[in-house]
């Protein structure tokens, strides 16, 4: 069915409308310059005949008009058998004095034309008439006989029918027809078959869109093509992946959310209930209280962690130059009193001169203080967990290694994801929201480094951070 409104329709009619018009303006400009070609033609041949016969007739001028009249129309008719024309001789008086025609002839008659008076004025007369008499187009044309240096001594009159120049034109004008009729019909189906093929990964990614309108996320559209519909093909199928990814990430998130807050809140639930149903000592009552200051502040850190990855999505990083180690430097000094408690030795390994990134220096702490905290719970007491930073050709590199358990192989692609944990009963004992990696994650990408693990299980883990160094010009490159 046609569909004017439909992309295709409109293209099929569009090339239509311009073939139309191609072929009317070519058909136009042929037909007048056909024409005027034709009559031109025709103009220069009487001319030609008109002066031919002049060059006859100028002798016989000279003698007695009652002595030549008869032998005039002779010529005329002779030259009119050439010409393929009426031949009228005039005198200098405009009087009729040969004819090639002798039913009707104009033999002393006064020929009232101005195309004569012209050439009885020494110049070539011409027009086009409409001869009521034939019903058709004539042009008459008129030259003057005259010797050179002396005013005419008459006029040699031709006209001629247009008939035959306009049945050449009519059937110019059919063939036109004819070539614009064949020529919308070729292009008309090759507009069809063009339109079909520019507008079907349209019709496509309409199709995946109303797909995904309705709930069918992670549609993909062949892409054959390599053209600006192609282009945008891809793009869809990008965002389609990537809207099927991070839809099941927030669904996931979402689980993930709703099961590690259910898990304090049922605690709290439960400690609340026991406080004010049964009848305890004041020892025990104590205990439960110390319950439910652990599990509220477990609460309070897994919120607090999840605001801080929010507002990394929202507001992203607030540029400054920072010293990298100075910063490390300050940690070290705060959270060693931390590792001494627990028998844990904490080492720096800094480079001599300053390490200057691109970044937020509260946003970088949060990142090491969760990695030391990572690596002072998985260390057990007589360990040692180590801190280095370097400078490389184009970038900072920063190292926190310990000798803890380490990670499982199959477990380490997945650390940096939200809710992940290797030893879920582990983790949750030692109060971690299983967000800690994840936010070292968002940050140092947001800082535009990188960051990865490796990890022998049963002999420790070491995190490795890459940023941007900090120069003169600006910062060198992402990573």
């Amino acid at each position: 069915m046609f569909h004017f409104h439909s992309i295709r329709s409109r293209l099929t009619v569009t090339f239509l409308l311009i073939i139309f018009a191609v072929m009317l303006i070519i058909s136009v400009f042929l037909y007048n310059r056909l024409e005027s070609y034709y009559r031109h033609n025709l103009q220069d041949n009487l001319s030609r005949s008109g002066f031919l016969a002049a060059d006859f007739v100028i002798g016989y001028l000279r003698e007695p008009p009652g002595e030549i009249e008869i032998t005039l129309s002779e010529m005329a008719e002779n030259f009119s058998a050439q010409s393929r024309a009426r031949v009228i001789f005039i005198d200098q008086n405009g009087i009729v004095i040969g004819d090639s025609v002798r039913i009707g002839a104009l033999l002393g008659q006064y020929l009232d034309r101005a195309e004569v008076e012209a050439a009885l004025q020494g110049q070539v007369g011409s027009s086009i008439q409409f001869s009521e008499k034939t019903n058709q187009h004539v042009m008459q044309v008129a030259v003057p006989v005259q010797e050179e240096g002396n005013p005419p001594l008459g006029a040699v009159f031709l006209s001629a029918s247009l008939q035959d120049i306009s049945n050449i034109l009519t059937d110019v004008r059919r063939f036109l027809l004819g070539a614009t009729i064949l020529a919308a019909a070729v292009v008309g189906g090759g507009s069809v078959i063009l339109a079909r093929r520019f507008t079907e990964p349209i019709e496509l990614l309409t199709t995946a869109a109303r797909h995904m309108a309705e709930g069918k996320l992670g549609e993909q559209i062949k892409v054959s093509s390599r053209d600006e519909i192609g282009h945008l093909a891809e793009q869809f199928n990008v965002m389609s992946a990537r809207l099927n990814y991070y839809t099941g990430s927030l669904k996931n998130f979402v689980t993930n959310v709703s099961h590690e807050l259910r898990t304090p809140l049922t605690s709290l639930s439960l400690l609340i209930k026991s406080l004010k149903e049964y009848q305890m000592e004041p020892e025990q009552q104590q205990e439960f209280y110390e319950d439910l200051d652990r599990e509220v502040e477990r609460l309070i850190a897994l919120v607090n962690d999840l605001l801080e990855l929010t507002k990394l999505e929202e507001t992203g990083v607030q540029h400054e130059p920072v010293a990298l180690d100075q910063l490390i430097g300050d940690i070290v000094k705060q959270v060693s009193p931390r590792f001494a408690r627990q028998g844990v030795q904490l080492i720096s390994e800094l480079p001599a001169e300053p390490v200057e990134i691109s970044g937020s220096p509260l946003q970088l702490r949060q990142v090491l203080h969760n990695l030391l905290d990572n690596a002072l719970k998985y260390t057990p007491s007589g360990g040692w967990v180590r801190v280095s930073a370097w400078l490389e050709a184009d970038g900072v590199g920063v190292s926190i290694e310990d000798t803890g358990c380490g990670i499982p192989q199959e477990d380490q692609p997945y650390i940096f994801e939200r809710f992940y944990r290797v030893d879920r009963a582990r983790s949750r004992e030692m109060g971690g929201t299983g967000l800690g990696l994840a936010i070292v994650k968002e940050t140092v990408t947001a800082h535009g480094g990188k960051v990865w693990v490796e990890s022998e299980e049963g002999k420790g883990s070491t995190f490795y951070l890459l940023f941007p160094r900090l120069v003169k010009e600006g910062i060198i490159k992402d990573y």
